[in-house]
């Protein structure tokens, strides 16, 4: 008698685990068909042509090319001229800064270790306005640059030799 109780009780514990198997695969059965019939709502374009192709893959590479714009130039010793290698790179900045009128930036002044705080602190000062005022020229709103000198408080370089001097006279775009 206990041999059969507890075959029956085996026998529908097995029956209901095979419905609920079988609940199981036809909802995902219709998770399946829900993700066929969104697929097929979304839009796609048939290509017909060879040119029409290579039109689209044109439009996809100049989506994905990235530009990369330098951040900063150097100044000759005790000079906030702009020179022109320096002006190219400020003109892929205004370029850049152009392209997207949300972007703030902040021009650092610096100079090298040379000098006193206060004579450095005021050169940093003229180096970060010739950036601001070479940049409004080009056409970037004054509002969305601000200028910060940090004279020879913070070198990118530490060395006391001429290469390293040339590298810590620098203006810096720093996005904010």
């Amino acid at each position: 008698m206990h041999k059969n109780l507890l075959l029956l009780i085996l026998s529908l514990s097995l029956f209901s685990c095979q419905s609920n198997l079988k609940k199981e695969d036809a909802n995902k059965a219709q998770n399946d068909n829900k993700i066929i019939e969104n697929q097929a709502k979304q839009p796609y374009e048939t290509i017909n042509s060879e040119e029409q192709a290579q039109s689209l893959n044109q439009q996809t590479d100049a989506e994905n090319q990235e530009v990369e714009v330098e951040d900063r130039i150097l100044f000759s010793s005790n000079s906030s001229s702009i020179e022109e290698d320096a002006k190219k790179i400020l003109d892929v900045q205004a370029q850049w800064l152009k392209s997207d009128e949300s972007i703030t930036v902040t021009v650092e002044g610096h100079c090298d270790e040379r000098g006193t705080r206060e004579y450095n602190i005021a050169l940093g000062e003229k180096r970060a306005f010739a950036v601001k005022k070479y940049l409004k020229q080009l056409g970037v709103p004054e509002s969305r640059i601000k200028i910060v000198s940090y004279g020879k408080e913070r070198p990118a370089f530490f060395g006391n030799s001429d290469e390293i001097h040339n590298k810590n006279r620098r203006a810096v775009t720093v996005v904010n």
